[in-house]
């Protein structure tokens, strides 16, 4: 579109409202800057709304170069009245006459400014002005820091005490699945009960859509990665996740340089399936985070500085929160669940908003993400190392030589497993710390209600849990040896005789299937029983007229009576229809 001049009044104010008045088409260029259709609607209104936009503002305002902010910040201080172009080749006399005409003709073109006819003047909109007057306060929102004094509001590391809960939880509960594969809702209650709140936090608005939340997919991922999460299904062709416990140990009694590098894998396999070319970014991220010594940064301020042009991840300045939403649900966050980063929240001014303020994220390394960070800048090539994290075989014996500089400086920073520190109290409750033996955790999770808190696991042992881990396939002689080899001081003698005893109620009776026969007569009954050739069909006598037979049998003894001429009823009735059959006769 070729260049449109305006009849503009020197000495006259104008709108929005007055120039699109003026001439319909005058702001179509502006309409285009700013990601606004000229052509529909309340033109002026839809304009200003998007001037106002102050992240979309700024990332095309940042696409300028010096020489055109410049202009425009001069301009600015006449906003909404004409301003001769004599005057801009006063105020910038170190540009040429040619340099300014080239740079206030590339503002024209763009949208930035409008033309006049009369004495060759130009115009910049109020709104623009009013933008450019909040930038300042919108970039200090965006790019806060806090100092390293300043103390963590979520410290993160539940990542593995969450896992081990939900292995506890399906190996005694297997739950079923609904007909789209997920767990009950009324079941997924009782799991989230026992898990932190990083999983928790919002996973019934989750539910009710039939999803779990992102942790949650998290955790399950990470026990189908070990190939301990399996997914039956039974006779009724209903489905429910089954552990695999041989898998699962191979998992728990691995060093923790081993769990934790397993988990780590995880998580970068995730990241990479989400954005596939992410992982040199995320080194640079790391790298980065070390460089700032503790400072808290925000997400975007980290994304910013993290960009390498060897990733695919982008940072977008049109629309910069979304690009920290990005990072801090896709990488951020779950890095803080497995304890690498850890986050803090604070309240900012926003002057460029109607809020006066707003809450804000704020991100560091802890000591365990700055150890990978470490490794990283060591590496010739840190994106390339941590594309070696992807899809590893947990249980190699090479990651020891593949990643022995990594387990070095994890050996420095990770927590000594505790032993002997369970304490079991005489009213059954228990605790212990955070840092003990996975194992002891997992098997107290297993046999007891447990929870988990900032440096304790503790819980209760009841009648109902220690019933639930039998039924779920546990052995106490597992849980008294763990009591015996774990305690800090032996528990009291009443703890030890609850357990017995709620022990001595399990499997005294057994529910099996299998299936009637019934006869018109006892002496039918007592002939069939005495066929040699059905004795690993026929259980015994219920009654005098009925047998119970294992249910692989039917087709044997059908024939059999076919012959016989005791010709029985086509397919199984029912239950009342036995009854009726026995108390009544055949009709």
């Amino acid at each position: 579109m070729l260049n449109k001049r305006l009849s503009l009044e020197v000495d006259e104010k104008y709108t929005l409202e007055k120039i699109y008045a003026l001439d319909k088409t005058a702001l179509n260029k502006m309409c285009w800057l700013f990601d606004v259709s000229g052509w529909v609607g309340d033109v002026p209104r839809l304009l200003r709304e998007a001037i106002f936009h102050i992240p979309r503002f700024a990332g095309v305002y940042q696409a300028l170069n010096e020489e055109e902010q410049s202009i425009i910040d001069f301009l600015c201080d006449s906003a909404g009245i004409p301003v001769p172009i004599q005057r801009i080749y006063e105020k910038f006399t170190d540009f040429s006459i040619k340099m300014v005409d080239t740079l206030v003709g590339n503002l024209v073109r763009q949208g930035w400014l409008l033309e006049g006819e009369k004495f060759q003047t130009l115009l910049i909109l109020p709104e623009i002005k009013k933008t450019l007057d909040k930038m300042s306060a919108f970039y200090y929102f965006l790019e806060a820091e806090l100092p390293s004094s300043h103390s963590a509001t979520f410290s993160g590391g539940q990542y593995l005490a969450d896992l081990i809960e939900m292995a506890a939880f399906i190996y005694v509960e297997k739950p079923k699945l609904t007909v789209k594969k997920f767990i009950a809702k009324s079941t997924l209650r009782r799991l989230m009960s026992r898990l932190s709140e990083m999983v928790s936090n919002t996973w019934e608005e989750a539910a009710d859509e039939n999803l779990y939340t992102s942790t949650m997919r998290m955790l399950l991922g990470g026990l189908q990665e070990i190939q301990a999460l399996q997914l039956v299904v039974d006779k009724g062709e209903h489905c429910y996740y089954q552990l695999n416990v041989e898998k699962w140990d191979d998992f728990v009694f691995s060093s923790a340089s081993h769990r934790l590098l397993a988990i780590l894998s995880w998580q970068m396999t995730r990241i990479n399936y989400h954005k596939g070319g992410s992982l040199p970014f995320v080194a640079s991220l790391f790298q980065y985070a070390a460089q700032v010594e503790g400072c808290w940064r925000t997400g975007a301020s980290l994304m910013m500085e993290s960009i390498v042009a060897e990733s695919t991840v982008l940072f977008s300045d049109r629309d910069p929160f979304s690009s920290e939403e990005w990072l801090e649900s896709t990488v951020l966050e779950p890095m803080m669940y497995l304890g690498l980063f850890e986050k803090t929240t604070a309240e900012l001014p926003t002057g460029w908003r109607k809020e006066e303020q707003m809450p804000r994220n704020f991100w560091r390394l802890t000591p365990l993400g700055l150890s990978i960070a470490e490794w990283l800048a060591e590496e010739k090539d840190a994106g390339k190392a941590i594309n070696q994290l992807i899809k590893i075989d947990t249980f190699s014996k090479e990651l020891d030589i593949t990643f022995a500089t990594l387990f070095d400086k994890w050996r420095k920073v990770l927590p000594v497993e505790l032993e002997q520190q369970l304490i079991i109290q005489p009213d059954l409750t228990f605790f212990v710390p955070r840092s003990t033996q996975p194992y002891l955790l997992w098997m107290l999770s297993v046999f007891g209600e447990t929870q988990i808190q900032d440096y304790v696991y503790q819980g209760t042992f009841t009648r109902n849990s220690v019933l639930r881990a039998l039924k779920g396939g546990a052995s106490i002689s597992d849980l008294f040896a763990l009591i015996q080899d774990h305690s800090k001081v032996l528990p009291a003698e009443n703890v030890l005789y609850n357990l017995q005893q709620w022990v001595a109620a399990y499997d005294r009776t057994l529910f099996s299937k299998a299936m009637i026969l019934a006869c018109d007569n006892p002496e039918m009954a007592t002939e069939i029983l005495a066929q040699s050739k059905f004795s690993k069909w026929v259980i015994g006598l219920v009654g005098p007229q009925t047998l119970l037979i294992r249910p692989e049998g039917e087709g044997i003894i059908r024939k059999w009576l076919e012959k016989k001429n005791w010709v029985p009823r086509p397919g199984v009735v029912s239950g009342e229809r036995l009854y009726s059959w026995l108390t009544a006769g055949k009709g």
